[in-house]
């Protein structure tokens, strides 16, 4: 589960997040829609511990991100487009992502069949 309580995020004076609270169940596909500059991204970056947050928590099964024994197993997330290879197809760049990660071939089919079901 990830859950956010009281997410705030502040660059100087503006705020790009403003206590934000949310849970994701397991088995959950979720994304963040908005209009640019609407703190998706930001967001994202906390969750995945790339930013650290000016005020809240943001925790994945009770734990921030950072301190996760296997964090390729816990969560999966792409914030942009751009950083797959241009000659693989999505199915082979989660295939890279598995084989790397030590996680089942299996779980590559899953998570494809989650991602076209949306």
């Amino acid at each position: 589960m990830i859950e956010a309580v009281g997410l705030t995020k502040r660059y100087g004076e503006r705020v790009a997040v403003d206590q934000l609270s949310f849970t994701v169940r397991p088995g959950q596909v979720t994304g963040f829609l908005g209009p640019n500059g609407a703190g998706k991204s930001t967001t994202m970056r906390m969750i995945l511990g790339l930013d650290t947050p000016t005020g809240g928590r943001v925790t994945i099964g009770g734990k921030p991100f950072r301190q996760l024994d296997n964090p390729m197993r816990e969560v999966g997330a792409l914030l942009d487009a751009k950083a797959i290879h241009g000659g693989r197809s999505a199915y082979h760049h989660l295939l890279c992502l598995a084989q790397t990660n030590n996680l089942p071939k299996r779980r590559v089919g899953e998570v494809s069949l989650i991602a076209w079901a949306m």
